[in-house]
């Protein structure tokens, strides 16, 4: 018989006593309650995940608003819509829907200035 091991911290817990949860995109935020035997994801390092995912997915957006910055600079074009959305990509970890997300779903939901974050 093969048994499943779950690594939480410097824990092992046996899979098959647990209630675990199926979305993995927080597992670093899981906790284990041995009492009543459930997997659970802390929601406070649930959200500095998603806060660094945030802020990972930024990356290709600032460099493609940072090209066209140059790009406006260069021809006279106006930049203030390029300004605002470098802005928005800036606020982006601190969008009001992370503090606000009870749920894993609900914060995988919080896809601030129009990024996409996995």
């Amino acid at each position: 018989m093969s048994e499943t091991l779950i690594k939480i911290g410097a824990a092992l817990y046996e899979a098959e006593d647990y209630t675990v949860p199926s979305e993995r995109t927080f597992r670093s935020a899981w906790e284990a309650n041995t009492n009543t035997k459930i997997i659970s994801v802390d929601m406070a390092a649930a959200k500095e995940i998603w806060r660094e995912k945030i802020r990972l997915a930024r990356v290709e957006p600032f460099v493609a608003l940072d090209t066209a910055f140059m790009k406006a600079l260069e021809t006279g074009a106006s930049t203030v819509q390029i300004i605002e959305d470098k802005q928005a990509l800036r606020d982006a970890p601190a969008d009001s829907g992370i503090d606000a997300a009870t749920t894993p779903a609900e914060l995988s939901a919080v896809q601030p200035a129009g990024l996409t974050v996995e």
